[in-house]
């Protein structure tokens, strides 16, 4: 028989946070505004780069975060 481990409650919310800055893509540097869902701060701003570094093809030390807010 299979057990199934029970998760975490989900009385924890996510809080959305919304940031904006620059990507670095050589000889263009386009601006972003993105708004993630996160257990904390820094989660929300690591799922940021991996969004966008798998999106645009980008490095982390290539992405600016100009602004950081919590909704």
């Amino acid at each position: 028989m299979v057990e199934f481990k029970k998760f975490a409650d989900d009385s924890s919310s996510m809080t959305e946070y919304r940031f904006s800055g620059e990507l670095d893509q050589g000889t263009l540097k386009t601006p972003f505004e993105r708004t993630i869902s996160g257990e904390s701060l820094h989660h929300a701003r690591e799922t940021l780069y991996s969004r966008l570094g798998s999106e645009h093809s980008v490095k982390r030390g290539k992405i600016t975060i100009e602004n950081e807010e919590e909704l």
